[in-house]
């Protein structure tokens, strides 16, 4: 099955394609459709057929939004695709989907340790995950852009 065959079912969800980089897609959905984007992954590819390789928060503070990529590898073809979404930065909450991928459970901690975005459903989010103690005493995300540090 080719690859745009495989991605198909996300034609529904997505607001924008393109890319980050040659051979690297890019696709934006809106941030209430991740948990249901990775469940179709689940049951339209199978576990075994992509991973999780990582997630990245990225602090746009004069749009006033965190950009969130989800970092798919597709297997076999081993080819990597960005599933990206925004939230608000004054109120960054997203469903977690580490009880459908327990592999999101570092990038989504190191997300809400660095740049505060709440990972709903996480029960392992904490701070002093990732950062020193003073910083979290001080309530400060050091990946955000006016955080000082």
């Amino acid at each position: 099955m080719a690859v745009e065959e495989k991605l198909s079912f996300m034609d529904k969800y997505v607001v924008e394609k393109g890319f980050v980089k040659p051979n690297r897609r890019l696709f934006t959905i809106r941030s209430e459709h991740v948990r249901q984007v990775f469940t179709e992954f689940i049951e339209r590819l199978g576990r075994e057929n992509f991973y999780l390789s990582t997630i990245v928060g990225t602090d746009m503070k004069d749009e006033g939004r965190i950009r969130l990529d989800y970092y798919v590898v597709l297997l076999p073809e081993e080819e990597t695709i960005v599933i990206r979404t925004y939230l608000p930065r004054d109120n960054p909450v997203v469903d977690s989907i580490i009880d459908l991928l327990p592999g999101a459970l570092s990038g989504e901690c190191e997300t809400y340790d660095l740049l505060g975005v709440v990972f709903k459903g996480n029960s392992f989010l904490k701070r002093g995950f990732f950062i020193p103690q003073d910083l979290v005493e001080q309530d400060r995300y050091p990946l955000r852009k006016d955080s000082g540090v």
